[in-house]
């Protein structure tokens, strides 16, 4: 028997094997080596905006909504833009582009946005995806919104509020001590990068941060894994972070949440995510003898989702309670 080992045929392998649930199912190491590149200067840098006051979920969604809604518009002037030169070349074939057209045209595109992270934390929310949006009843609403908090008194705790979204998946639960990190970028500005590669890297991103980051010098090192369900579990079946993209004209918008120090039985009194008696769990319960910081934890799943985009610069602004700005770069 002859083994071909080139190397279409391993690229082939390791994207079938990426996209299967039997590898899933096996997947307990971190991927450290970048699974796409920038294919346009624009995707070179990732910006990371950083809010580290309590916010509104619905204030999060306003907030992502308008940087989704700037890179729809840039897309839409770049197709104007590719629409007429081609016409005008039709037009008149041996016509050229003199210096100062061309370089007004390259300004232009030259204004695309970069990839951008948004990371929060928000208050008590549950939220809805496509996929439960016409299952969901008004009797678990309620009871999502008058749901207590173990050992809390209603006086100390905001009550959660149900909101429906347009992400994959159905119900997840954002809160307190939970990293919430929506991707904004242009999946075609990436090399080979379709959304379920964007999801793919995201998973290892995550995984990469529960395994690499440092607290008080000491290293995390929470063993996970991925399942045949998007997501990260822990070795032991505990979900520990959730995933919902979406997707219009390739600018992807939503992301990932992962549990740093959150108030787990908000999640554990209910069936989310789709799965029946699923136990969740967090940074905090993991490492007891640590003190988890979703702050820490929000720039360095930004750092190792940065890695294996490809990209080797990080652009970092800090929004304070006082809309202080703090620009810090990272090169």
């Amino acid at each position: 028997m002859v083994i071909s080992t080139g190397s279409t045929q391993l690229t082939t392998l390791k994207n079938f094997l990426q996209h299967s649930r039997f590898w899933k199912k096996l997947v307990r190491f971190k991927v450290s080596v970048p699974i796409t590149t920038p294919i346009e200067p624009a995707a070179e840098v990732l910006h990371h905006l950083q809010f580290t006051q309590l916010l509104p979920f619905k204030k999060g969604l306003e907030i992502q909504e308008k940087f989704v809604r700037a890179n729809l518009d840039f897309k839409q002037l770049q197709s104007k833009i590719k629409k007429q030169l081609a016409e005008l070349q039709e037009e008149y074939p041996k016509s050229v582009l003199n210096p100062a057209e061309k370089e007004i045209i390259d300004n232009i595109l030259a204004m695309k946005p970069n990839p951008m992270v948004l990371t929060f934390q928000f208050e008590p929310t549950y939220t809805g995806g496509k996929r439960i949006k016409k299952m969901i009843t008004k009797n678990l609403i309620e009871q999502f919104e008058t749901f207590q908090p173990t050992g809390k008194s209603e006086k100390t705790v905001l009550a959660p509020k149900f909101v429906q979204t347009e992400r994959g998946g159905q119900i997840t639960f954002h809160g307190p001590g939970q990293v919430v990190a929506y991707l904004i970028l242009d999946l075609k500005a990436f090399k080979d990068f379709s959304a379920k590669r964007l999801i793919y890297t995201i998973e290892h991103a995550a995984m990469n941060t529960l395994k690499e980051t440092k607290i008080s010098d000491t290293l995390l090192n929470i063993e996970t894994k991925l399942t045949e369900n998007t997501g990260v579990w822990t070795i032991y079946d505990a979900k520990i972070a959730s995933i919902g993209i979406h997707v219009r004209r390739s600018i992807t918008s939503h992301g990932v949440s992962i549990n740093v120090n959150t108030d787990l039985s908000y999640m554990n009194s209910f069936d989310l995510c789709g799965i029946h008696n699923g136990k969740h769990t967090s940074v905090q319960e993991q490492r007891l003898d640590l003190q988890a910081d979703p702050e820490i934890i929000a720039i360095n799943f930004v750092k190792q989702l940065a890695k294996l985009l490809g990209i080797n610069k990080i652009e970092r602004t800090q929004v304070t309670k006082s809309d202080t700005l703090k620009k810090n770069n990272n090169k």
